[in-house]
C-alpha cells in the first residue's frame, strides 16, 4: 500500500498554487483525524482509520472532495453553495478551503467510523465471548459490554479478553470466573473510588490495576460504572501513570574478585548489557553454599569470556 511518500509526489505534479491547497486539504484532515493512516488508494491521497474516511483530488477547477454519503446527507444544508454528487464534493481552485466544514464533516466520519467498527465487534463478540472463562456470566457480561458500549473506548482482544482502549491506550477489560465476574481498570490506582468498590488483587505485586468485582446482576450500577470510565478516560487524557520503579543496583563480590584478578574477563562482562551483567550476577549471587557460588562462577566464566549471556538460549 502507497503511503505518505506518494501523496508528496502527487501533490509536486500540480502548480504552485494547487500544491498549496492540496497541503491545507492535507493538513485539515490530520488535525481533525490525527489517528488516521495517511495512504494513497485509486490513485488519490486517502486516510483509513477502521475503514477508509476520506479522500481528495485535485482536477483543472477544482479539488474533489470524497467522505462517503452520509455526510454529504447530513451536512446538506451548509454544502448548498458547493456541487455535490453522491460520494463528492467540489471545492473551486479560485476560493479558500472551507476549513471548519471540512473539519466538522472529517470528525463526522471519524465518529461515525467507530461507531461501525464497535457494532461489528460487539457483533462479532457474541459468537466468540472470550472475557467469560466459565460460561457462568453470560448476561451479566452482556450487560456490562452495553453500558461500556456508551462510552467512547473502543473494543479490542487482549490475553484472552476482552480489553477497552482509549487512544490506543488500555483502560479497562471485563471478564468472568468461577465466583464472581467485574470490571479491571489498568490505571484504577488514580481513581478516587468513592464508592470504595475497587480493590487490588495482589497487594505485593500490583501496582497500578483495581478491580470491580460482581457477585450477582443487581450488584450492577450503570451510573456509577459510567463514572468511574469517564475519570478512567480523564486520567489517561492526563497522562497519569505509574513510573516503572528503578531496581535496586546489585553488586557480586566474587565475581568482581575475579575481573580484577583477569583482565579478559572483566573486557568481555563489560560489553554485556546492565540487565545482562545482572543476570550473571544473580545466578551467583542465589546460591547458598559458598561452595555453590564458586562453581557457578566456574561454570559463568567460559560464557562471558565468549559474549554469550547467561540466558541467551531461551531468547533465540
Amino acid at each position: 500500500m502507497k503511503t505518505s511518500n506518494e501523496i508528496d509526489l502527487y501533490i509536486e505534479t500540480f502548480s504552485k498554487e494547487v500544491q498549496d491547497l492540496l497541503q491545507e486539504m492535507r493538513t485539515i484532515i490530520k488535525n481533525a483525524a490525527p489517528h488516521a493512516e495517511e495512504i494513497m488508494s485509486y490513485q488519490m491521497p486517502a486516510y483509513k482509520q477502521n475503514k477508509r474516511l476520506v479522500y481528495f483530488a485535485a482536477f483543472k477547477n477544482h479539488i474533489g472532495f470524497y467522505p462517503h454519503t452520509s455526510p454529504i446527507v447530513h451536512f446538506k444544508e451548509e454544502l448548498k453553495h458547493f456541487k455535490t454528487s453522491k460520494g463528492a464534493i467540489q471545492f473551486p481552485l479560485d476560493k479558500p478551503l472551507p476549513k471548519e466544514l471540512i473539519t466538522k464533516i472529517i470528525k463526522f466520519r471519524v465518529q461515525e467510523d467507530l461507531e461501525k467498527e464497535k457494532t461489528q465487534t460487539s457483533i462479532a463478540r457474541k459468537a466468540t465471548k472470550v472475557w467469560d472463562k466459565t460460561n457462568a456470566w453470560t448476561e451479566e457480561l452482556d450487560f456490562l459490554q452495553t453500558i461500556i458500549n456508551k462510552t467512547q473506548l473502543i473494543e479490542t482482544t487482549k490475553w484472552g479478553t476482552s480489553v477497552y482502549t482509549y487512544n490506543d491506550k488500555n483502560i479497562i477489560g471485563i471478564s468472568g470466573f468461577k465466583s464472581y465476574f467485574g470490571i479491571w481498570f489498568y490505571n484504577g490506582v488514580f481513581l478516587k473510588d468513592s464508592k470504595k468498590l475497587l480493590i487490588n488483587a495482589n497487594e505485593n505485586n500490583t501496582k497500578a490495576l483495581r478491580q470491580m468485582r460482581f457477585n450477582s446482576f443487581n450488584e450492577i450500577d450503570e451510573k456509577i460504572i459510567l463514572q468511574y470510565i469517564a475519570e478512567a478516560i480523564e486520567n489517561e487524557a492526563k497522562g497519569l501513570k505509574i513510573s516503572p520503579q528503578k531496581k535496586d543496583k546489585v553488586s557480586c563480590e566474587l565475581l568482581e574478585n575475579e575481573c580484577r584478578k583477569n583482565e579478559d574477563l572483566k573486557t568481555a562482562f563489560d560489553q554485556f548489557t546492565p540487565y545482562k551483567q545482572r543476570e550473571f550476577m544473580d545466578y551467583i549471587n542465589d546460591a547458598k553454599q559458598d561452595k555453590t557460588k564458586q562453581t557457578r562462577l566456574e561454570k559463568i566464566k567460559p560464557m562471558i569470556l565468549s559474549n554469550i549471556g547467561l540466558n541467551d538460549k531461551y531468547r533465540s
